[in-house]
């Protein structure tokens, strides 16, 4: 599974404009809303907001991860943000979050977002790489990091 067939300039918000973890939910959903892929966003935004509240999505080091399933959807979704700010989310390294990706499944496929998870785990780990697209000047470039970092290393890999 290749980043960038989910994550496109038009699913990246860059920056987030949210100061809190709901609102910026909220704000990633609404891209989704936006791009007509979703026709509304209360039942999902409660139900991340609620599992949000039994298990942190903040994985440390400024990143978190929020998924779930919508039958509005017929293919796997994800929608990036990033902050410059910062999101407190009680992360467990006590830094702010900074990357927040959020992923919607079909239901038919409501683990899928185990492999999304991981391939960005394996790009955002990279500080060099996280550097770059915190600095970045618009959703462009940072597509543009993100497929030259699969060219790199992710050439001898089936998809």
């Amino acid at each position: 599974m290749k980043l960038s067939n989910k994550l496109q300039n038009k699913n990246i918000i860059y920056s987030l404009k949210s100061d809190n973890k709901s609102h910026a939910i909220q704000e990633l959903l609404d891209r989704l809303l936006d791009l007509n892929y979703l026709t509304a966003t209360i039942k999902l935004h409660t139900f991340i907001d609620n599992k949000e509240k039994l298990i942190n999505s903040a994985v440390g080091r400024g990143v978190a991860y929020h998924y779930s399933t919508s039958v509005e959807i017929n293919e796997q979704l994800a929608v990036l943000g990033i902050s410059h700010k910062g999101i407190n989310y009680d992360s467990p390294d006590g830094q702010k979050v900074h990357f927040i990706l959020l992923i919607l499944d079909t239901e038919a496929e409501s683990n899928l977002h185990r492999k999304l998870i991981t391939r960005f785990q394996h790009f955002i780990n990279s500080s060099t790489l996280k550097s770059q697209a915190f600095d970045c000047k618009s959703e462009d470039d940072i597509i543009d990091i993100i497929s030259n970092w699969e060219q790199e290393h992710l050439l001898n890999e089936e998809f």
